[in-house]
């Protein structure tokens, strides 16, 4: 689950930091000077202009900071503040702890530390947010002020994260295999799943978008085979989530596919659409509006490249309701 990262940012120092690594990202070329081969190939995939919004923060007294820099994971949203408000966010893409990196970006603070523990942002958005707003959200007291570099509960993130819509659709947080299935088996009946997700479930649908996208900015319509930005593609059950088995959501390999919100996802999960033997066609038991059938047309009889021998049960399941 993504968390909120509380990044008080009013002093000079750290205005100008955001100023020359926030609002003037660091060129990639910069940074391969001090990473890793390997960083920096992944650095490219996700900042495909060579620009990378760059944070850091010391280590702090008696390493106060650490700790809290540890809990930071991908997906989470950073909110910097200064002089009574949320001045703007961005999100969480890498982390690294890398000393002289960050003595070439940032130098060194009054007591000689320096900005060492290092994560990488994108998304970056401008916002207006008062102190007021933002304590009321999350269920401070009217008067609290953002002090310190702090890494906010889960729960309060949650809420904070919902009422402004700050989650990313592209940079999600880690869930391993085991927590996904451990979430599934929890529940006997699939209403209780449901219920479970508009509570402390929430660890599924970032499962599966991290299965289908590894966080790229961009991905394939599994019915259209169009290209778009992820945060218009949805993870889409083949068989319904709510009639599939226990044992069919553990399938996640073969259950869940990617599909456009420019009509396939409801056009596939309404019935207008079917996938027989590969081929997307239109279901003869519905009937179609001209407009409609216009909008099929367009789709159909385009080969499926999500269909093979582990999804056809899925898609015959579909095709049969």
């Amino acid at each position: 689950m993504s968390k909120v990262i509380l990044q008080p940012s009013g002093s000079v120092e750290a205005r100008e930091h955001y100023e020359d690594t926030i609002k003037r990202p660091v060129p990639i070329q910069a940074l391969s000077e001090y990473l890793p081969a390997e960083t920096i190939d992944q650095l490219k995939d996700f900042y495909p202009d060579g620009l990378v919004p760059t944070w850091g923060v010391t280590p702090g007294k008696n390493n106060v900071n650490v700790p809290k820099w540890g809990k930071i994971q991908t997906g989470d949203v950073t909110l910097f503040s200064a002089n009574g408000h949320i001045f703007a966010s961005g999100v969480v893409v890498m982390k690294l702890q890398h000393k002289g990196l960050a003595t070439q970006l940032w130098g060194y603070d009054k007591s000689g530390q320096t900005w060492e523990y290092i994560y990488f942002l994108d998304e970056i958005k401008q916002h207006h947010i008062p102190y007021i707003e933002f304590n009321r959200t999350v269920g401070y007291a009217d008067n609290f002020i953002i002090q310190g570099f702090n890494v906010m509960r889960e729960e309060l993130s949650e809420r904070m994260l919902s009422f402004f819509d700050l989650k990313s659709e592209i940079y999600l947080p880690d869930v391993s295999e085991e927590e996904y299935e451990k979430e599934i088996l929890q529940f006997e009946d699939h209403d209780n799943l449901d219920t479970y997700r508009t509570g402390k479930g929430r660890k599924e649908q970032p499962f599966l978008r991290k299965q289908l996208f590894k966080n790229k900015k961009v991905g394939t319509c599994g019915i259209c085979g169009n290209q778009y930005p992820v945060d218009l593609l949805v993870a889409a059950h083949i068989k319904k989530r709510s009639k599939c088995s226990r044992e069919e959501r553990l399938d996640y390999k073969n259950i869940v596919i990617p599909m456009c919100k420019f009509g396939c996802d409801d056009l596939f999960e309404k019935g207008y659409i079917i996938v027989v033997d590969g081929k997307v066609l239109r279901n003869s038991k519905k009937s179609y509006t001209p407009n409609l059938l216009e909008k099929v047309v367009q789709i159909e009889s385009r080969e499926c490249q999500h269909w093979n021998e582990n999804t056809r049960k899925y898609f015959e399941w579909h095709q049969q309701q």
